[in-house]
């Protein structure tokens, strides 16, 4: 065998076995969020068996993404009561299973037109959420709100949105913990740049998708610029041998292309560890706890490059003591697969 070929296959193994003795902390469990309609009817015996999965394999956090608007507003009645029963038994769930709970707020609407208006709508939603919580006598001291997911004010407005919403909140539920993204999609850059609100029981969140060119290769939704499919991680040296791709037609002349010619810099640990340290430098300026509550890679990528930068991430987070939720358990970044085969814990 060609000593290139066996060094990289022994890369392999070892980056596996690593996996395995590490520990994910967190997984975002999907469906309610609507932005990717399910064909398939959501009910509690699909949160419950992945509850329990998740236990068994040592997890103890699970941040859940819902359309609150939708199923408290726009949602006909029966499926208002079908998600009102279902999100009931989730809380319950969890708290069983001495698991703590994100609810994350997906497709909010909020946006520098309406921003002023629909703040109070966002922390209707909240209130109506928490207090058909607190009128079943049901314990939420294990769950976080996620307030607003991926919000993309531009940082002040943000920050005037978000002390609206979280006042409107605390004063019908004053000991609520609440989870604050910075804006531009929960940006690592614009939370570092920001500083933290003046109110207390915050835990400030970022999402975490870098490079983009791999983690969201072939992705439709994404456009042009991650039509190049074979991206590998990490960005393979002279030693292995891996190539890389070439450069999809649909992606010339778009951000794609850019971030191809970088790969070699921006595809590497050392690249993950930089960027990271930004969050973990300001969690310590100012002492504060900070989450990372999204990382992840398709499908579209290889199993061997997923595993190395799931990996990779995982043991950053961990190194600089953040929590971290991978996206996802299901779905199209799903990695159930890697945790029944105990290659991700």
């Amino acid at each position: 065998m060609n000593s290139n070929i066996l060094k990289y296959f022994i890369i392999n193994f070892f980056t596996i076995c690593t996996i395995f003795t590490t520990r994910s902390q967190g997984v975002n469990c999907t469906g309610l969020e609507k932005t990717w309609k399910s064909r398939k009817s959501i009910n509690y015996s699909y949160y419950k068996a992945d509850i329990e999965k998740l236990k068994i394999n040592g997890f103890k956090h699970i941040r859940l993404p819902v359309d609150l608007n939708y199923f408290l507003n726009d949602a006909d009645k029966r499926e208002k009561y079908k998600f009102k029963r279902l999100i009931k038994r989730i809380v319950k769930g969890t708290a069983k299973a001495h698991m703590s709970l994100i609810i994350s707020n997906f497709n909010h609407g909020l946006n520098l037109e309406n921003y002023t208006k629909e703040s109070d709508r966002v922390s209707k939603n909240w209130i109506e959420l928490l207090n058909m919580l607190s009128e079943n006598e049901i314990a939420v001291d294990h769950i976080y709100l996620d307030i607003v997911n991926e919000p993309v004010l531009y940082p002040k407005e943000w920050e005037v949105s978000a002390l609206k919403i979280i006042r409107g909140i605390r004063e019908v539920h004053p000991n609520v913990v609440v989870i604050y993204g910075a804006s531009n999609y929960n940006s690592i850059y614009e939370l570092s740049r920001t500083k933290p609100l003046p109110l207390d029981n915050i835990i400030y969140g970022f999402h975490f998708y870098e490079p983009f060119l791999f983690t969201h290769q072939g992705t439709s939704w994404t456009g042009d610029q991650n039509a190049t499919l074979g991206i590998p991680f990490p960005y393979p040296d002279s030693t292995t041998t891996v190539k890389m791709p070439q450069l999809a037609p649909q992606a010339i002349h778009t951000a794609g292309e850019v971030n191809y010619k970088d790969y070699d810099k921006t595809g590497t640990y050392q690249a993950i560890s930089d960027k990271l340290a930004w969050v973990k430098n300001w969690k310590e300026l100012y002492k504060v706890e900070v989450w990372c509550t999204e990382y992840g890679v398709t499908k579209n990528a290889d199993e061997p490059s997923r595993l190395h930068y799931l990996n990779a991430v995982n043991q950053v987070l961990r190194d600089y003591n953040i929590r971290g939720y991978v996206w996802e358990y299901k779905g199209n970044f799903g990695v159930k697969e890697f945790i029944i085969k105990k290659q991700i814990h």
